[in-house]
């Protein structure tokens, strides 16, 4: 019972901190005072810094030699190999999702997205909701137990890296993002694997080209 405890404690303090840092309650670069946040949970020092380790394995904190930890900052590095990875997977299960996907599932997922985005006011650019299910449901489709376990470790960075920078996409932006998930669904009624392929590449490469630009220094 007492070790079922610990764990539970555990794990608990795994999710609150990592919750933090996903919605940005705990900002990229902030130090962890790990006192602070025992006292904050009402727990010792130990499971916060076992918590600590597991994220930092995960890449959502880091350890600054003489500082202690602190959360991991977004680069643009950081940004270009999330794409990437997303652009080997996301692409893959396009191809194989035209040829498997519920159509009448597809409909209403565009149905939904249609009435999110006229839902939608001039100040919600952080709110999401259907925009990104997209992703989610191309990985499902497939059935395939181990590409969602790694596809939901990569959720994670990019759950960080739009709560991060969703307040700074222009209203272009967001017009651009439902035209190509548009065209993502249309592709999948369509049963065209090569289409749906191409255009979640599209929509990846767009994305990630404008996120690096926020980041990236201009020059003057």
């Amino acid at each position: 019972m007492g070790t079922e405890k610990t764990l539970n404690k555990k794990a608990i303090v795994y999710g609150a901190i990592k919750q933090r840092i996903l919605d940005g309650s705990l900002p990229p670069g902030y130090p962890i005072n790990e006192m602070d946040l025992a006292k904050e949970l009402n727990v010792s020092k130990t499971p916060v810094r076992e918590a600590l380790r597991e994220l930092e394995k995960e890449g959502l904190v880091e350890n600054v030699p003489g500082r202690g930890s602190a959360v991991s900052t977004i680069t643009f590095q950081d940004i270009r190999e999330i794409f990437e990875i997303r652009e080997i997977l996301e692409c893959g299960a396009a191809k194989r999702a035209a040829l498997l996907c519920d159509k009448e599932e597809v409909k209403a997922k565009k149905l939904e997205l249609e009435r999110s985005a006229s839902g939608k006011q001039e100040g919600q650019a952080s709110s999401w909701g259907s925009d990104e299910d997209i992703h989610l449901y191309l990985i499902g489709v497939l059935n395939n137990k181990k590409l969602n376990q790694s596809y939901l470790r990569l959720l994670d960075h990019i759950i960080r890296i739009r709560n991060q920078f969703g307040n700074r996409f222009t209203q272009l932006r967001r017009r651009e993002i439902l035209a190509e998930h548009m065209e993502i669904l249309d592709a999948l009624l369509e049963g065209d694997p090569e289409r749906a392929e191409s255009a979640v590449q599209t929509h990846l490469r767009n994305a990630a080209a404008f996120l690096m630009g926020l980041i990236l220094p201009t020059k003057g």
